[in-house]
C-alpha cells in the first residue's frame, strides 16, 4: 500500500511489516500502526524512522540501544507478554527513541546533541509485529572502562 508522509514523502508499505502498538504510544494514543524505515542507501543503518500510519505527521527517530553501548535486561509482566503475544524471548527487540531536547537545540540543529529516551524503550515482538512502550524503567547504570 502507498502512504503519504509529511517528512518521508510517499512510501510503499508492505502490510505484513506494520508494527501494531495496541495502546498507541504515550501522548500519541491515536497512533497504533507504525512502519520502520531506514535509509535505503545505507548498509548498516544506525538510525531508523518509526512512521505512524495513522498520522502522517508523526515520525520518531529510533536506534538499537547497542549503538549507544546500552544493554537492557527488561522484565515484562504477564499483561505485557500477552500484549506482545510473546512466545519466545529471542523474538523481542528493543529500540530507543532519539530526540533533541530543548529550544536551543532546535535553533542550531546541526550543532545540537541527540538524546535517547533510555527509561522508556520500545519493546517489539518482530515475529508478529506487535509493540509496546515500557514506561519509567528504573535504570542501573554501570560504566565500563573500555579500550577501543
Amino acid at each position: 500500500m502507498l502512504f503519504n508522509t509529511s517528512l518521508l514523502g510517499e512510501v510503499d508499505v508492505d502490510e505484513h511489516s506494520i508494527i501494531t502498538f495496541a495502546e498507541g504510544l504515550p501522548a500519541f494514543e491515536h497512533c497504533k500502526r507504525f512502519k520502520l524505515f531506514h535509509d535505503a542507501g545505507c548498509e548498516s543503518p544506525r538510525v531508523h524512522w518509526l512512521q505512524s500510519l495513522d498520522d502522517p505527521d508523526v515520525l520518531f527517530s529510533v536506534t538499537d540501544p547497542g549503538n549507544l553501548r546500552i544493554r537492557y535486561e527488561v522484565q515484562l509482566n504477564d499483561a505485557e507478554v500477552a500484549a506482545l503475544q510473546l512466545a519466545r524471548p529471542e523474538d523481542v527487540g528493543v529500540l530507543l527513541i532519539i530526540y533533541r531536547e530543548d529550544e536551543e537545540d532546535r535553533k542550531q540543529p546541526l550543532l545540537s546533541h541527540l538524546r535517547a529516551n533510555v527509561r522508556n524503550p520500545l519493546i517489539i515482538n518482530f515475529a508478529n509485529q506487535r509493540g509496546l512502550q515500557k514506561g519509567n524503567l528504573d535504570c542501573d547504570i554501570v560504566f565500563h572502562n573500555r579500550v577501543d
